[in-house]
């Protein structure tokens, strides 16, 4: 498992950053979307609330692989790689989530389920060495 660096726990959760989920199904067909939700809860963890997710949800479900990116302009951007760990259908996380600046606000104001990711590879995806494993 890799520890997320404090800046780039910090572009995750920076509201203004967009951020990408990329994930596979079981013929390694690959799906990318875009999800505002997704935030560092911790310098292992990446979480995001489920939302409009069809497709991500049953390749999350059925292998697991994942890779995010988050990039904020001019030029900050990284890119992580884990394991869908499970989604959370209460507790903390889903309080989170429906008390979320983004999402307090719109049409998906009732988060039922949180979904977490075990980090295990970050990566720069900016210059100077875009491709570099930072951790």
């Amino acid at each position: 498992m890799a520890k997320m660096p404090r800046v780039v726990q910090d572009l995750f959760n920076d509201l203004n950053a967009i951020k990408f989920l990329a994930t596979v199904d079981a013929e390694g067909k690959p799906n990318v979307v875009m999800i505002s939700s997704l935030v560092a809860i911790d310098e292992e963890t990446l979480a995001f609330a489920d939302l409009m997710m069809n497709k991500t949800k049953k390749n999350l479900l059925a292998t697991k692989k994942v890779a995010a990116t988050v990039f904020k302009p001019p030029l900050a951007s990284y890119q992580v790689k884990g394991t869908f760990e499970g989604f959370q259908t209460s507790g903390f996380l889903v309080d989170v989530f429906n008390e979320h600046e983004l999402l307090r606000h719109s049409s998906y104001m009732n988060v039922k389920q949180a979904g977490t990711i075990r980090v295990e590879e970050v990566y720069l995806a900016q210059l100077p060495t875009p491709g570099k494993r930072i951790a």
